[in-house]
């Protein structure tokens, strides 16, 4: 019986620290993004294929969950929707920040987007960080880099890696499971 009870453990273990199930938010489906769109106007748009995209660009644009997620990345691409041409386009960068709940800022950084205006080339902007509530996507027409365009934002992928079991939590369990299947073998052999 304590054999089996340390390796219902070890199975736990196991099970515990394996990666959770990945999501990948595609935004194809406007009534189902798995966001919320917020600041002033973060926009869905089908054009091109489901994406999202910052309207305005002298104003702050953001990306909302409805719990604290790990978010593994996203992909940008400096035009509004596929085919998008404005004469007033003056693409460069744009700073990102991503909050926890308690609206701490817990991830930033800053992309360049100024090659990244082909349709089929979407630049990979690597997060790797847990707890995030929201993103802010600031405004590109404002300093510091006072630029004038419209980014779009596709393909999030959430929750396919989770901070693992401690390791010496995970050394624990699994010296104690093997403790327990040599100590059963042992016993028996001492009975006799």
């Amino acid at each position: 019986m304590k054999k089996l009870n340390h390796l219902i453990w070890l199975i736990i273990l196991g099970t515990y620290s394996s990666a959770a199930s990945a999501a990948l938010l595609d935004f194809n489906d406007p009534d189902n993004l798995g966001v919320t769109l917020g600041g002033v106007t973060m926009t869905w748009n089908g054009i091109g294929g489901g994406h999202l995209y910052a309207d305005h660009a002298n104003d702050d644009d953001e990306i909302s969950f409805s719990t604290a997620t790990y978010v593994n990345s996203f992909e940008m691409n400096a035009k509004a929707w596929e085919g998008f041409t404005n004469s007033s386009e003056d693409i460069g960068m744009i700073d990102i920040i991503g909050y926890n709940t308690s609206k701490q800022n817990i991830w930033e950084t800053t992309v360049d987007l100024t090659d990244y205006t082909d349709w089929n080339d979407w630049l990979t902007v690597s997060v790797e960080t847990a707890d995030i509530m929201n993103f802010t996507f600031l405004a590109t027409g404002l300093l510091p880099h006072d630029k004038n365009f419209w980014p779009s934002i596709d393909n999030m992928i959430i929750n396919e890696q989770m901070p693992q079991v401690p390791v010496p939590a995970a050394i624990w369990l699994f010296i104690s499971g093997l403790a327990g299947i040599f100590g059963t073998g042992l016993s028996r052999r001492l009975s006799k």
